[in-house]
């Protein structure tokens, strides 16, 4: 009886800490992920399902279309289309799945902080519950056009890499054999190295991760052979999305494209200086919480209370708000590696309390309330700032939402307004391109949405899919994080003309079926798409207008046919798709 009740006490002050931070905020984060499974793709999403989509009907990555984004976004988006995510409630799916299950891993990697026994398994269960609640409950305060974008996608990597190291380096009694931890460690080195073939600005995170290796001297096997075990899985981790560039893509056209094209025109696109991105309130906020969670940290690790392994938490926050500083963009989506670092640290000090506090002595027994109190902050933190989750507030889709067919009317897209991107009026564009067209003809937009193409299951005449690229106002301009002088200028203007002449070349010689243009997409200085395409490509609109033959608007998607092909001029304005018809999927 004894014994049975020294183990239901110990389960007890198992799972205090835990279910502590995790049952507060469980329903709102979970009615938080219910709803925001049912939101739209935004446009960063729908320009890499187009890519996807359109490099397995054959293309060539970079050659046949042109991105500066990394060849993993591509993969992800590949993969997530395999498993069923040209539906755009599937997509969401996919995504809240995959997140949940990483925020899981690394909550299940944080017990055994402090002990020499490995924790058990009921332990890192309870764990993995509040990793993944606290750590969904910051994700789900981003809306649907920051969800499943290409920071998040990352982190799936980034997290349980630095999740898995902790555990690497911990040494358990009876755990203690050297294959054990290189193994762990060389995935923990190829998890961290993948996302660098995303943004480059990951290698910052394997550097912090690099950092706590080196400052730890109680690894089982040396640090020599730590590091080294790391960076073999790195190289590892490297050839998954290399080997996927090689397969579908132009190695060439990439390493071009980020090497000569990128630092010649793209950075001078909307670039934003450090002190103008840490002047936006939430930004500085979010910075704040992970320098404090940093310092807190680091002077735990030095006064021997914490073990150097917690490092690379500790330093999670500083690589990313690196990363946000070295894109100069500060979007959002930027920083997603920031919140989650700072959630993460917030974990780890609950569970490192938890641990800490385990005392026999009674006079001392109250410190066991010390992760209680903590963790109670922390689930309280997390279950009030879901007041401002844009999902909970769409109190709308507690009804109508749930059928795929109420996710195409115009009302429902109503409910996600953007300045420059209109969803419904696309779909009824891609309805009009997929009734007009073959299959096998190729279709030009002009503007910022290849989503329309994606759509109507048709590829790009060209490999140009971005305004920017025929329009070069806004890079020429600059913004306050750095504006092209005379000599960048000249090559802007290069890099503006060569794209120009390739394009007419390429509809000169194979005229596409049609053109879509975009009105108010936004790196255009015209509102109107085909103002500004008269503007900065006067002798491409010279041609489309002896050739094509505007034959329906939506709002602001316009369709010019081939003129073979166009309906005769006396047959009256095109009509709009049923408003409740349900989109194929291409």
């Amino acid at each position: 009886m004894q014994a049975r009740h020294l183990d239901l006490a110990r389960l007890v002050r198992t799972l205090v800490a835990p279910l502590t931070l995790a049952i507060p905020p469980l329903y709102w984060v979970a009615e938080a992920t219910r709803r925001a499974s049912y939101t739209p793709l935004g446009r960063d999403q729908g320009i890499f399902q187009y890519i996807a989509w359109a490099v397995a009907q054959g293309e060539r990555d970079y050659r046949d279309i042109r991105d500066v984004n990394g060849p993993l976004t591509h993969l992800v988006h590949r993969v997530l289309l395999a498993l069923g995510g040209a539906d755009e409630h599937r997509f969401r799916v996919l995504d809240l799945a995959m997140t949940g299950a990483t925020f899981a891993l690394a909550g299940a990697c944080l017990p055994g902080l402090r002990g020499r026994r490995a924790p058990e398994a009921v332990d890192r269960l309870a764990w993995a519950l509040a990793g993944w609640v606290v750590l969904s409950g910051q994700y789900l305060l981003y809306g649907y056009w920051d969800l499943a974008q290409r920071e998040s996608f990352f982190d799936w990597f980034l997290l349980p890499s630095v999740g898995l190291q902790l555990v690497a380096q911990a040494r358990f009694r009876g755990h203690e054999a050297p294959a054990r931890q290189e193994r762990l460690l060389m995935v923990a080195g190829a998890l961290s190295v993948v996302p660098w073939l995303g943004k480059p600005t990951y290698a910052l995170f394997t550097v912090a991760q690099a950092l706590a290796l080196l400052a730890d001297r109680d690894l089982v096997v040396t640090r020599r052979r730590a590091l080294a075990r790391f960076a073999v899985g790195g190289a590892l981790g490297a050839l998954v999305p290399l080997a996927w560039l090689a397969a579908v893509g132009d190695v060439g056209a990439y390493v071009r494209v980020q090497l000569s094209d990128v630092p010649a025109m793209y950075r001078f696109i909307w670039p934003r200086s450090a002190a103008d991105i840490l002047s936006n309130p939430w930004n500085a906020s979010q910075i704040i919480y992970g320098l404090v969670g940093a310092l807190v940290l680091l002077s735990l690790v030095v006064m021997g209370e914490m073990p150097v392994r917690v490092v690379a938490v500790a330093l999670l926050p500083i690589a990313a708000l690196g990363s946000v500083l070295a894109q100069a963009k500060g979007f959002p989506y930027h920083f997603h590696p920031l919140t989650a670092g700072v959630h993460l640290q917030w974990l780890l000090l609950v569970a490192w309390l938890a641990e800490r506090t385990r005392v026999a002595r009674r006079d001392l027994a109250l410190v066991r309330l010390v992760p209680v109190a903590v963790g109670v902050a922390v689930a309280l933190r997390v279950a009030t700032s879901m007041e401002d989750s844009p999902h909970i507030r769409a109190t709308w889709m507690l009804w109508g939402v749930s059928r795929a067919e109420d996710r195409t009317t115009r009302e429902f897209y109503a409910h996600f307004p953007e300045p420059d991107f209109f969803p419904y009026e696309m779909h009824q564009t891609a309805d009009y391109v997929r009734a007009h067209t073959r299959p096998e003809d190729r279709v030009q937009t002009y503007g910022m949405d290849p989503y329309v193409l994606f759509l109507a299951g048709r590829r790009s005449a060209t490999p140009y899919i971005y305004a920017y690229d025929l329009d070069d106002d806004t890079a020429m301009r600059g913004s306050t994080g750095g504006a092209p002088d005379e000599r960048q200028r000249a090559r802007i203007r290069a890099l503006r003309d060569a794209h120009e002449a390739d394009l007419l070349a390429r509809v000169q010689k194979d005229p596409p079926a049609a053109w879509v243009l975009l009105d108010r997409s936004p790196l255009m200085s015209e509102d109107d798409a085909w103002d500004d395409l008269e503007k900065h490509c006067p002798e491409t609109a010279a041609w489309v207008k002896d050739h094509y033959r505007e034959s329906a608007e939506f709002g602001h998607d316009h369709v010019w046919l081939r003129d073979d092909i166009a309906p005769p001029l006396d047959a009256g304005p095109a009509p709009a798709p049923d408003d409740d018809a349900p989109d194929p999927a291409p």
